[in-house]
């Protein structure tokens, strides 16, 4: 996810930490509101992709990264009432995205 935002960081020893280095360093609301999003999204997929190995014996693994990007581009839309952007424009360049909104 880090590639995909154009972010790199040494990954913390905790959540926490990371949390604060993933959201802390934008200056712009949109975007760390967006930040947050694809965050929330993030656990989101990789625990429902958890449950789909335990339970139903799936592995997806391969459509983790792909699935993040198609719920925080929905959830864009829905909840930040993002100005239209394209699928691709959000896979491409999410923070040009984001920096769109007012």
């Amino acid at each position: 996810m880090m590639g995909w935002w154009e972010s790199f960081i040494v990954i913390p020893p905790n959540l926490f930490i990371l949390w604060e280095c993933w959201c802390g360093g934008e200056r712009k609301k949109s975007i760390r509101r967006g930040l947050r999003l694809i965050w929330h999204a993030t656990i989101w997929v990789l625990w429902k992709a958890r449950n789909d190995k335990i339970f139903n014996n799936r592995n997806l693994v391969v459509d983790i990264v792909e699935d993040i990007k198609v719920v925080t581009w929905w959830w864009s839309l829905e909840i930040m009432a993002m100005s239209p952007c394209m699928f691709y424009e959000w896979c491409w360049n999410p923070r040009d995205c984001l920096s769109r909104l007012c």
